[in-house]
Formats: C-alpha cells, sequence, structure tokens
C-alpha cells in the first residue's frame, strides 16, 4: 500500500466525528473517554493502543458510528484489513453513508488493490454535497487511476482538487509522479518544486526531485536536494536513503 494514501484516511478521520445520527436522534451519550484515548493513539502513532481503546468504546456503544470508523481505522493500520472492512460498513450504515467513512472505506480498497471498489467510494465520497473535504476524495481518485495506468484520467481528477485545494503539497506529489509515468520529466519536476514550496519539510517530494534531477544528469543539483534532505529530516528513511546516494556521489 501506498503510506500516502492512508494518512488521507488518518487526517480525515481526525478532523472530526462522523455524522453521528444515532446521538442526534436518541441522545445517546458519545464516547469521551475510549474515542478520544483512541484517537490519541493514533495521532502518536500507536495503532494497539488504538485498537485496545476503540474495542471498549465500541462495547459501550455500539450504536454509534464513530467508534466504529475508529475502530476501522484502527484495525487497517494493524492490517487486519477484512475486520476494517466490516467495521466501515457498520459505520456507514449507522451514518447513513457519512462521506468521510467513504473516503476512508475507499483507502482501505487501495491497500487490497482492490480499484474498482476504491475508485466506486471515491466517487461517492465527492459526490456527496455535504463532504467539506472534496479534494481528498478527487485526490483518491486521480491516485487509481494512476495505479490502473490511465495517467490522464488521472491528471484530470488531480486537476479537479487542484481547482479545490491548490496549496496541499501531497497533492503536488501526485501529480509529479504521474507526469513522470508519462515521460514529462519538466512537468515533474515543476510539481515535486511546488509541492516543497507548500511544504519544505516534504522529504519524499525532495528524494524524488533529487531522483529525478540525477536522470537527468544534474548532479550538482541533485546533491544539492540530498543534501538538504540529510540536515532536515537524518533519522527518517528518506534521510538515509539520500546519505547513501550522497556517499555514492562522492
Amino acid at each position: 500500500m501506498n503510506c500516502r494514501i492512508y494518512l488521507l484516511a488518518l487526517l480525515l478521520f481526525l478532523l472530526g466525528g462522523c455524522a453521528d445520527k444515532a446521538s442526534q436522534v436518541d441522545e445517546q451519550p458519545q464516547p469521551k473517554p475510549h474515542y478520544t484515548l483512541g484517537l490519541s493513539h493514533l495521532q502518536s502513532g500507536n495503532p494497539t493502543l488504538a485498537l485496545k481503546e476503540f474495542l471498549q468504546a465500541v462495547a459501550a456503544n455500539p450504536e454509534n458510528p464513530d467508534v466504529h470508523a475508529g475502530l476501522a481505522l484502527a484495525y487497517q493500520s494493524k492490517k487486519a484489513y477484512e475486520l476494517a472492512e466490516k467495521h466501515y460498513v457498520q459505520a456507514l450504515q449507522l451514518s447513513d453513508n457519512d462521506p468521510k467513512i467513504l473516503n476512508n472505506l475507499a483507502t482501505l480498497y487501495i491497500a487490497l488493490e482492490r480499484w474498482d471498489e476504491a475508485l466506486e467510494y471515491f466517487n461517492k465520497a465527492a459526490e456527496n454535497l455535504l463532504f467539506m473535504r472534496t479534494e481528498l476524495a478527487l485526490m483518491g481518485k486521480g491516485y487509481v487511476y494512476y495505479r490502473q495506468g490511465h495517467y490522464q484520467k488521472s491528471l484530470d481528477a488531480y486537476r479537479e482538487a487542484e481547482a479545490i485545494a491548490p496549496r496541499m503539497p501531497t497533492l503536488h506529489f501526485h501529480v509529479a509522479e504521474t507526469y513522470v509515468a508519462l515521460g514529462l520529466n519538466d512537468a515533474a519536476r515543476a510539481s515535486y518544486e511546488k509541492a516543497l514550496v507548500y511544504a519544505s519539510g516534504y522529504s519524499e517530494a525532495r528524494y524524488q526531485l533529487a531522483v529525478l534531477l540525477l536522470k537527468e544528469k544534474k548532479f550538482e543539483l541533485a546533491k544539492a536536494q540530498l543534501g538538504l534532505i540529510v540536515e532536515q529530516d537524518p533519522l527518517s528513511d528518506w534521510g538515509s536513503r539520500a546519505a547513501e546516494i550522497l556517499k555514492t556521489l562522492k
């Protein structure tokens, strides 16, 4: 699975709870303690503790879509994909197809490489007029098309997303990788650079830009980008990769 798409699900879910139909109608108490702790553990990168909290939240509030969506995301991060799908579906039923959950379920289908289902659910999320982050579903559509080799459709979806959210660095990264697949290196380089304008610490984008520069034999420019990664993000995987390449260039 591409981790960037998984992060879309995580970041989107953490924007807020789902449309809690059950609590609105029946005035059920919100599952605050376990639910909030589950979110906190997801944010801090501990899906095991998040899973423990969400399981308790679901046991206490089985009709609440928020807790099922959180539990699904915890299962997804643990690669328990069948269980994640089960709870996403339950959350959708309880929330009357909340578009945030539609989007997150689509990311699960990306993890499973079930491309047609991913596209179906991204489309449903994007077409829902109540969705506050349509650009994320459109970016998901673009990524699915990219993985299917439909590069022009991919770019079309990304352009729709860019019209809504032009300053989203991850979007420009995805545009760049599509241009790379098309062999349009100048356009790819411009998109990587645009991603870095909006997020100068985006190490993966800077690394891929350096790789592109190396392919074009622009060694000094590539070394400058790799050096920045090592300086800004030395302990990350991208920092290690950059350091290794710099050794070979010396």
